[in-house]
């Protein structure tokens, strides 16, 4: 791995998984937008140690609140390979004083080409606060960002 602190992402994906589906967590992408929570309140509780319990829910209701989170930090496949798809087209959607949500088949490099991250769901910053650059870590709350 290089020194780039990004590589550190890769170790810290959290993998919770039943024989009907498998979900994965980043807490690096995640913003607490609480959309998987109020979606599968049984299988996502932040208040217990293990907050994901895949097993506690239909494998469609927790497929379902995975895509509803807006930043990424949740995903899941499903047996035999299959995993979430993109939306069909990609779209952009300002949050009110907050981040950019970006949703598609998305891929965002450097100037000079470096992937940095694949997905299909992304909450980029647009305060230029966040110490997790180019993805919104919720400092737009810290820094008091308003929209114009």
């Amino acid at each position: 791995m290089s020194d780039d602190p990004r590589d550190d992402r890769r170790r810290r994906l959290q993998t919770y998984a039943t024989d009907a589906i498998t979900v994965t967590f980043d807490p690096t992408r995640c913003i607490h937008a609480a959309e998987c929570i109020r979606t599968a309140p049984a299988v996502f509780d932040s208040r217990r140690k293990r907050w994901i319990k895949p097993e506690l829910g239909d494998p469609e209701l927790v497929a379902t609140a995975v895509r509803r989170c807006p930043t990424g930090a949740l995903a899941y496949s499903l047996p035999a390979g299959a995993a979430e798809a993109p939306d069909e087209t990609t779209s952009i959607h300002a949050w009110r004083n907050g981040p950019l949500y970006v949703r598609g088949d998305v891929t965002i490099a450097t100037e000079d080409g470096r992937v940095i991250a694949r997905g299909y769901r992304m909450a980029l910053c647009r305060c230029g606060a966040t110490k997790n650059a180019p993805f919104c870590d919720g400092s737009h709350r810290e820094v008091g960002f308003r929209d114009a």
